[in-house]
């Protein structure tokens, strides 16, 4: 997911000013950018291990509420394709929900759409194997200090997966800064996958460094999937290069 990171500034000598530039950065509105190495979603890649350019917009009320929509170009539809094409490139996602903090600790409960664009008729399932790949799932999560947990259950098929409706994902995530501007972070998760797909567990550790509003990230993501090779998910290093606004 994405992080945003803000500074605020208080003009004492220009009041006016100051509440103009209080105001300014409090703006619900924010943005995001990043080029990674390779999409990993949950420890398989989406891109055939190949780069990806990312980005989204998100609003947040005071109250809490926000709304965000998030891409990124993805391969993993057209991989596996044979004798059609669903002309399927891209991943755009939507998301709704309710986070708060109260001091140390963080809630946040929403409701999240992977989106495919694309043809995914009955000669495309029949080519796949697979069902419609656009996913609906909810989620709920809970935080303190730099440990959170968050667990997602899927509405509609998993990814395509038939008979996967149901599916679930929890999330393990610790994340500190250690020093200024620099970020250790380390990730446990479980897929659990219902129908013939398989469950697996994957993980991912690694450092982000901000330098010049720049988050540089360096992580090492792997799976516990048998055939690993075949998904994609096998053990490998992510770069990555991000900027919130």
């Amino acid at each position: 997911m994405r992080k945003s990171v803000a500074a605020s500034v208080l003009i004492v000598a220009l009041p006016l000013a100051g509440a103009a530039q209080a105001e300014e950065e409090a703006s619900p509105f924010s943005a995001n950018v990043s080029v990674v190495s390779d999409y990993a979603y949950r420890g398989i890649s989406q891109t055939d291990e190949k780069p990806a350019l990312q980005g989204g917009f998100d609003f947040k009320h005071g109250s809490g509420l926000y709304v965000g929509v998030w891409g990124s170009n993805i391969s993993w539809l057209r991989d596996a394709e044979s004798d059609v094409s669903s002309g399927s490139s891209v991943e755009i996602d939507l998301y709704a929900g309710y986070a708060r903090s109260f001091g140390d600790f963080g809630i946040d409960v929403g409701v999240l759409r992977y989106g495919y664009p694309g043809n995914f008729d009955s000669r495309w399932r029949d080519d796949t194997g697979m069902k419609d790949p656009n996913t609906v799932e909810g989620y709920i999560g809970a935080s303190w200090k730099f440990v959170s947990f968050k667990y997602s259950h899927a509405f509609t098929h998993l990814f395509g997966t038939p008979d996967s409706k149901g599916s679930d994902y929890f999330d393990l995530t610790l994340s500190h800064e250690i020093v200024e501007n620099l970020t250790l972070s380390a990730h446990i998760g479980k897929q659990r996958v219902f129908g013939p797909g398989k469950s697996y567990n994957d993980w991912k550790i690694g450092a982000t460094y901000n330098l010049g509003g720049f988050d540089f990230g360096l992580h090492y993501v792997d799976t516990d999937i048998s055939h690993a090779k075949e998904v994609n998910a096998e053990n490998r290093i992510i770069f990555s290069i991000g900027k919130s606004f």
